[in-house]
């Protein structure tokens, strides 16, 4: 018998680990069927009534806010409606921002025996045809819509709401379009449905036309056309010119007959009327929409896919075979079948019944949002392809595709909301894969616009193309990869969204090919390790996403490195990495992996007690300002803890990092202007521009992401002060007036950093998440 009990304990031995895979995954998909199942809850039907908003939710007035956009843009599909105040124009287009174009658009009313309209500032005002403009006029952001309201100018007393609605909710759970077709129709529809609310508080009965029209040219084909949807309401389409719309798509507008007629009289007003009738002290809301349909098969190219298969079109364009059938669709589910509406009132609802966050946070949320649909791409590809589709987001202004650094913020909301959208991004970065000396590393980012000569180019001047990445010469004179922070962002993220979602074939697939690929780039971390530390030093891969200014935080000069936030990073992504090893059988990595982030997380104890406080980097003499402080080096502990791992970790360092983190914040407060800077000192030499000396910065994803973690993790560590800490003052004021939409930074010499439409600030959608 003695033989036989080592066996005996290898076999219960097997039983037990076998037992708590098991547990683990069926925990996993428990957690995500839960959350799927809440969600779908949540859509509760509604009557096409006007729609409520977050009482909470800032308003802008065109007196006080005018230089600033409202921006409605399509999750995926691109068709976008950007309304600038001070222009009086619009921007809109079938391939989105940065492929539209603008118009003058005349929306409000035309009272009956008045020569006198009252609009707002979508369009150009016309003495010919008696045009003022509304008083009192505002906007109300919401998640998918944006209220614009004004009262008459005559002082009849009729109060004017204009909603310009997305139907945006979301498929949370859902791992591929094919679970979920019905939803994502529902989000990408390329429409905005428009509710119009006329209020009398007059005496007396009102009457008129309300006009939505615009100045483009009419389709030189019929351009008014009426039939009735399958669901048998009939229906008044208005299509627009092709060469109205910048990559030549149809863009429309439509409604019930029972309610809106084509309006054509007039070139600079051409659309569609509601001829209404008001009693004293009685309202009505009626709804239309506006669209665009684009067919194009060059929108978009993918150079990963097979030769003569490479272009790809609009997703849509595969959902629906016709601009009508689009209306079709948009009508038929208004308040029936899908609900689109009741959609919409959930997904505003999310706000509604939250009562933790400031009114600030929620404009945050919602016109970061804004920019981040704006940023989407959702695209499909041709039969000779396979089919299916490809999902990829600009970095906002620069263009990039998919930066996995910038992913790294908003990923959070993708994996949370659309994570089948995460994933068929996440499957390009994992098949864009390069290697250098140091073995395997994942690229900064996947493309972006590529013009006619094949070079890289800025958003809007090419076709968006997914191929190597864009973050070099010529594109970007100062471009170089960063693949350590890189790998750790992947890793990061790829143990969130499986821990989300329990989808671990995106590990599994293909004999563990991207499981395989995940340990190659955790090897890759551990060959550019200070041997002393475990932290790429030396300036072996060393450079950060902080590329801003040429500082500690950026980390890419000779004998830089040793950096803590990154350090703290490849810490994270190594617990992260043992933590998918251990869910797929016949892994054995996970071991090496907990012994490199101990090493990491010792040295930075060593740090805190050599110090005080753990400073930016080791005083390598790479930069002048390493010795000071930050607010970001716990940034790779969020996903960490959302995965419940952060507990593996060296339990002093994270009190260290609790106990300095309000010093560091106090450190990098400032007074003017108002901000929150990611250094307390700045770097000097000649590598800076400004007489020698680096600007201090604020990105306010990243100073949103320190607090959110601040109140995660440091308080059950005992940072009381890091409850809640208000770190959206800043974006909020920068932002409410800021033309374009949402900017993500601010230098200390009030200058405005360049990255607008930027999709990394959709890190504010965590202070919804349950532990906040």
């Amino acid at each position: 018998m003695r033989n036989w009990h080592p066996f005996v304990f290898l076999i219960l031995l097997g039983v037990i680990v076998f037992s708590w895979i098991l547990f683990q995954l069926s925990y996993i998909h428990a957690s995500a069927n839960t959350r799927v199942q809440h969600t779908q809850n949540a859509i509760r039907p509604t009557v096409p009534g006007k729609l409520q908003l977050d009482s909470r939710l800032p308003a802008q007035t065109f007196n006080a806010n005018s230089s600033s956009n409202n921006v409605n843009a399509k999750f995926g599909s691109r068709f976008d409606f950007v309304v600038s105040p001070s222009t009086h124009l619009v921007s809109s287009g079938t391939d989105g921002i940065y492929h539209d174009n603008t118009a003058s658009y005349i929306v409000g009313i035309a009272p009956t025996d008045s020569h006198t309209t009252s609009l707002f500032h979508m369009g150009t005002l016309n003495g010919s045809q008696g045009d003022t403009y509304v008083r009192n006029e505002q906007w109300t952001q919401g998640l998918d819509t944006s209220r614009w309201e004004g009262d008459a100018s005559d002082g009849s007393g009729m109060h004017i709401t204009v909603d310009i609605i997305d139907t945006f909710y979301g498929e949370p759970g859902c791992i591929a379009i094919a679970d979920c077709a019905s939803a994502v129709q529902d989000d990408t529809v390329p429409v905005f449905l428009v509710g119009v609310t006329l209020q009398n508080s007059g005496n007396h009965s009102l009457s008129g036309n309300f006009l939505f029209g615009s100045d483009r040219s009419l389709s030189l084909s019929n351009p008014c056309t009426q039939h009735t949807t399958p669901g048998g309401t009939p229906v008044t389409v208005l299509s627009y010119s092709n060469n109205s719309d910048a990559t030549g798509g149809t863009l429309f507008l439509a409604g019930a007959q029972s309610h809106w007629k084509c309006n054509t009289g007039a070139a600079d007003r051409a659309g569609l009327a509601w001829n209404y009738s008001i009693a004293a002290a009685q309202s009505q809301t009626t709804y239309m929409l506006i669209g665009g349909w684009n067919a194009g098969q060059n929108l978009f190219m993918n150079t990963q896919l097979p030769a003569g298969c490479q272009q790809e079109q609009l997703y849509p364009a595969l959902e629906w075979s016709t601009e009508n059938d689009v209306v079709n669709f948009a009508i038929d589910n208004l308040s029936a079948r899908d609900n689109l509406l009741g959609r919409v009132q959930s997904m505003e609802n999310t706000l509604i019944e939250n009562t933790s966050l400031t009114s600030q946070q929620r404009w945050i949320i919602a016109d970061t949002m804004r920019s981040y649909k704006a940023a989407s791409w959702l695209v499909g590809r041709q039969n000779c392809a396979g089919g299916g589709y490809d999902a990829a987001v600009y970095e906002g202004s620069f263009g990039f595709l998919t930066t996995v650094d910038v992913l790294h913020d908003y990923g959070y909301f993708e994996i949370n909301r659309v994570p089948w959208f995460f994933k068929s991004a996440l499957l390009i970065v994992f098949k864009n894969a390069l290697r250098n000396n140091f073995g395997l590393f994942f690229q900064h980012d996947q493309g972006g616009d590529v013009n006619s000569d094949g070079i890289c180019t800025g958003p809007g001047q090419g076709i968006p193309t997914i191929r190597a990445t864009c973050y070099a010469p010529p594109r970007f004179s100062f471009g170089s990869p960063m693949p350590t922070e890189e790998d750790s962002n992947v890793a990061l993220l790829t143990a969130y969204y499986v821990y989300i979602t329990g989808d671990t074939s995106l590990l599994t697939g293909n004999n563990n090919a991207n499981l395989n690929l995940i340990d190659a780039s955790m090897q890759h971390n551990q060959r550019v390790g200070d041997p002393a530390t475990g932290i790429a030093y030396n300036s072996q891969d060393t450079t950060t996403t902080y590329d801003d200014q040429k500082d500690c935080l950026h980390n890419f000069a000779p004998k830089a490195g040793n950096l803590y936030y990154q350090g703290l990073k490849e810490a994270a992504a190594y617990r992260a990495t043992a933590f998918i090893d251990n869910l797929i059988p016949g892994d054995n990595n996970a071991p090496t992996w907990q012994n490199d982030a101990g090493k990491i997380e010792n040295s930075m104890v060593q740090e805190y007690n050599a110090n005080g406080f753990i400073p930016l980097a080791q005083n390598t003499g790479a930069y002048n300002n390493c010795n000071g402080r930050t607010v970001t080096t716990g940034e790779g502990l969020f996903y960490l803890h959302l995965i419940g791992q952060d507990t593996t970790m060296n339990q002093a360092l994270l009190q260290d990092l609790a106990h300095q983190y309000p010093a560091d914040m106090s450190a990098n407060t400032l007074t003017n202007p108002q901000m929150i800077s990611l250094q307390s000192t700045p770097a000097t030499g000649p590598q800076c521009p400004h007489n020698n000396v680096c600007l201090r910065y604020e990105w306010f994803s990243k100073v949103m992401l320190s607090g959110l973690i601040a109140d995660f993790i440091y308080t059950q560590y005992g940072c009381a002060a890091c409850h809640h800490m208000d770190v959206t003052d800043a974006a909020f004021k920068h932002n409410i007036t800021l033309p374009e939409n949402f900017g993500d930074g601010l230098h200390d010499d009030g200058s405005d950093w360049t990255g607008h439409y930027y999709p990394r600030g959709m890190i504010s959608w965590a202070f919804l998440d349950a532990g906040y």
